[in-house]
C-alpha cells in the first residue's frame, strides 16, 4: 500500500466515507481538521520510519559485528602488548590506538547503531551529541596516533644515528594526541542535534522528519561548511604526512636491501673479511692451546729438550702472548709457560661474542622493519576506508538533490558506505595476527595457559 492509499483510507475513516455509502452521505466535516491531519502525518511518519528499520537491517548487524569483533579483539591487543612486549615507543602507540579503537567499538558503534535506525522520528538531541562526538575524537585521534608511529619509523630507520623518540615521549605524544582530538571534536555538540525536513506525505498532507544531523540552529550558518572544511584539512594534512613519511622509509629500506646483496654477491666466491677474521683467530687458540699442553707435559725434560722448545717457541708468532717464567726453586731445568690471562679472555670473549652479537643486531633489523610494515598496513587500511565516506561526502555537497534521488536499496548502500570508516577499529587486530607473528605466539601461549589454568582448577 503506498502513502497515498494510506492517507486516502486514513481521511476517509476519519470522515466515515469508509463503510456503508448511507454513512457517507450524513457524517459532518470534523470539529479539529488540524488535529487529525496531524495524527495522520505522525502515523505516516511512525510507518515509515519501521519500514526504514526493517531496511536498515544488514547495516545492524554489520555494525554489530564490527562492535563485538573490535572489543574482543583490542581488549586481546591491550592484553597481550602490555603484558607480553618489552617496553618500547612502538609498543606505547600500539597499546594507545587500541585504546581508541576499543573506545569506537564500546561507545562510539553502539551509540551509531541507535541513532542510525531511527531516520525519520528522532527525538533525542544529545544522544546525536555525543554519538558524533565521539565519532570525530576517535577518528582524529588515531589519525594523529598514526602519523606519529610513521615519524618514529622514519627517525629510526632514515635517522638512526640522531635523536629517537623513547618511551616516555612516546607517552607524552599519546597524550598529546588525546587532546588534539579533543579540541578538533569539542565543536560537534553545538554544531549536531535534530534536523526537521517538511515532507510531503501526500497530495493533502504533509509532515516534519526529524534525524540525527546538523542541528536546526546552526543549519543555515556557515559553520557546518567551516567543520566539515576542516575536518577535510586535517584528514588530506594527515594522508599527505603518512605517505611522504613511509615513501621515504620504503626508500631507505630498499637502499639497504640493495647493499646486503652487493655484500652478498662480492663474498659468493669466498669467506669475506669477517669470516676470514673468525676463523684466523680460531686457529691462533687452537695452536696456542696445542702449545700450552705440550708445554705443561714437558716439565722435568732435560736442557736441551727445554731449549729446543723454547727455540720454537721463539720462532713462532705467539711470542708475545706467553710469558716465560724461570722458577728459582727448580733451577734452570724448569720452564713455566703460561699465556697472558688478559689477552686470552679478551680474545676468546671477542670470539664468542662475536656471532651473538651479530645475531642479536640481525634479529633488531628485522624486528624494526617487520614493525614498520605491520603500521604501514594499518595505515593504508585507515586511509582506504576514508576514501568511500569522503567521496560521498563531496558527491552530496556538489549534487544537493544527490540523496533524495536515491532508490530504498541505493539509500541502504550509501548509508553503509558512509560507516566504512568503522573498518579499521576492528580490523586492527586481525593485521596484527596475520602479519606479526610473535603477535600469534603470544595469543597462542596465553590462550594455552589460560586453558591449562582452567582444565587445573576444574574439579574431577
Amino acid at each position: 500500500m503506498t502513502l497515498s492509499n494510506l492517507s486516502s483510507n486514513m481521511l476517509d475513516a476519519m470522515n466515515g466515507t469508509v463503510g456503508t455509502p448511507e454513512l457517507a452521505t450524513s457524517t459532518s466535516v470534523p470539529s479539529n481538521p488540524g488535529h487529525h491531519l496531524e495524527s495522520l502525518a505522525n502515523s505516516l511518519l511512525s510507518r515509515m520510519n519501521e519500514e526504514e528499520k526493517i531496511r536498515q537491517i544488514p547495516l545492524a548487524l554489520f555494525l554489530i559485528v564490527l562492535s563485538v569483533t573490535g572489543f574482543l579483539g583490542n581488549i586481546l591487543v591491550c592484553f597481550i602488548y602490555g603484558r607480553v612486549y618489552k617496553i618500547s615507543n612502538s609498543r606505547t602507540f600500539i597499546i594507545c590506538l587500541a585504546v581508541v579503537d576499543l573506545f569506537t567499538c564500546a561507545i562510539g558503534i553502539p551509540m551509531e547503531l541507535v541513532t542510525s535506525m531511527d531516520q525519520y522520528q528522532f527525538h533525542s538531541p544529545w544522544v546525536c551529541k555525543i554519538s558524533r562526538f565521539t565519532n570525530i575524537f576517535t577518528t582524529i585521534t588515531s589519525a594523529v596516533v598514526l602519523v606519529l608511529i610513521a615519524m618514529d619509523r622514519y627517525r629510526k630507520i632514515c635517522r638512526s644515528l640522531e635523536w629517537q623518540i623513547t618511551d616516555k615521549h612516546s607517552k607524552i605524544l599519546c597524550v598529546s594526541s588525546v587532546v588534539a582530538g579533543l579540541v578538533l571534536s569539542w565543536p560537534a555538540l553545538p554544531l549536531y542535534g535534530i534536523k526537521s525536513t517538511e515532507l510531503v506525505l501526500s497530495p493533502i498532507v504533509n509532515g516534519t522528519s526529524t534525524e540525527c544531523s546538523i542541528d536546526d540552529s546552526s543549519k543555515n550558518t556557515s559553520l557546518p561548511l567551516v567543520y566539515e572544511a576542516l575536518h577535510t584539512l586535517v584528514f588530506l594534512v594527515g594522508v599527505f604526512s603518512l605517505v611522504i613519511l613511509y615513501i621515504l622509509i620504503g626508500g631507505r629500506v630498499r637502499f639497504f636491501a640493495h647493499r646486503h646483496e652487493a655484500r652478498r654477491a662480492s663474498s659468493s666466491n669466498g669467506l669475506d673479511a669477517t669470516d676470514q677474521r673468525n676463523k684466523s683467530r680460531k686457529t691462533r687458540r687452537e695452536r696456542l692451546q696445542k702449545l700450552q699442553s705440550e708445554c705443561s707435559s714437558s716439565e722435568g725434560e732435560s736442557n736441551a729438550s727445554t731449549e729446543t722448545k723454547s727455540s720454537v717457541i721463539k720462532n713462532s708468532p705467539l711470542k708475545s702472548k706467553i710469558s716465560f717464567t724461570l722458577s728459582s726453586g727448580m733451577g734452570n731445568n724448569a720452564v713455566d709457560m703460561k699465556p697472558s690471562a688478559s689477552t686470552l679472555s679478551r680474545n676468546d670473549s671477542v670470539n664468542l661474542n662475536a656471532p651473538i652479537v651479530a645475531k642479536q643486531a640481525k634479529c633488531r633489523k628485522s624486528l624494526a622493519r617487520n614493525t614498520t610494515y605491520l603500521m604501514f598496513i594499518i595505515s593504508v587500511v585507515f586511509i582506504l576506508n576514508f576514501v568511500p565516506v569522503l567521496t560521498l561526502v563531496l558527491i552530496r555537497e556538489l549534487k544537493k538533490d544527490f540523496v533524495e534521488n536515491m532508490s530504498d536499496p541505493e539509500r541502504t548502500a550509501y548509508r553503509f558506505f558512509l560507516r566504512s570508516y568503522y573498518i579499521s577499529a576492528a580490523v586492527n587486530p586481525i593485521i596484527y595476527s596475520i602479519f606479526d607473528r610473535r603477535f600469534r605466539k603470544a595469543v597462542s601461549c596465553s590462550m594455552r595457559e589460560m586453558f591449562d589454568k582452567f582444565t587445573c582448577c576444574k574439579p574431577s
